[in-house]
């Protein structure tokens, strides 16, 4: 999101009104006619800046198609997108406030794995399905559920339907979760093989609390 700055347009209506009046009250032949028009029409300006100021308002940026180097990933980022942004034009219809906080939170963790593809484009292929399948389906099965509830009727079908949606997002939501979690295995490993290293070279050195009090002894 980026900060837009607009100006009201009334401002400018308002300093043109004066010259549009004093064209036909004053005949503009003499100069003081063009100064107190001029006058007028700054000051009213000025006052419908006051009235009517600039407002400042956020607008989503345009994203650019991923550019990674791998083409995979880039492909997979860029339909995950599209398929982003059509869950939150389903989140703007869908009325019922449990539903859209799915979807809101579903949103966000998508957000998060795309990121983490960007720069880890070796995880395309680990990722595939959750592009391929998961995401689409989601995408789907809200769809349906946003048609049917623009039905306005109380139908058998229709609602056990709609009821099946809203149970599985739950589970929806917790699998997206586990499979951004996943993603972070082989790094947690790293870490921890990191810290064992560094717990064993300062243990080695006399570096550790344990070693001090042994060595103060």
């Amino acid at each position: 999101m980026r900060k837009v700055t607009r100006k009201s347009a009334i401002p400018v209506y308002a300093a043109v009104v004066p010259w549009l009046l004093g064209a036909l009250v004053l005949p503009f032949y003499q100069a003081w006619h063009f100064v107190l028009a001029a006058v007028i029409s700054a000051a009213a300006y000025v006052v419908m800046s006051r009235v009517f100021p600039a407002k400042t308002i956020l607008v989503p940026e345009e994203e650019r198609p991923a550019n990674t180097g791998d083409a995979g990933a880039d492909a997979l980022i860029n339909d995950g997108r599209e398929q982003l942004k059509r869950l939150r034009a389903l989140d703007e219809e869908i009325a019922d406030p449990a539903v859209s906080a799915h979807i809101v939170r579903i949103c966000g963790i998508c957000g998060k794995i795309f990121a983490y593809l960007e720069k880890n484009t070796s995880k395309a292929t680990k990722l595939r399905l959750f592009f391929n399948y998961y995401l689409p389906t989601t995408v789907k099965l809200l769809e349906s559920y946003e048609r049917m509830a623009s039905q306005d009727i109380s139908g058998e079908n229709i609602e056990s339907a709609m009821r099946g949606v809203e149970g599985i997002l739950s589970s929806i939501e917790e699998a997206f979760e586990k499979q951004l979690d996943h993603l972070f295995a082989d790094e947690g490993l790293d870490i921890s093989t990191d810290i064992t290293v560094l717990e064993n070279m300062m243990a080695r050195e006399g570096l550790t609390k344990d070693q001090f009090d042994k060595d103060s002894k």
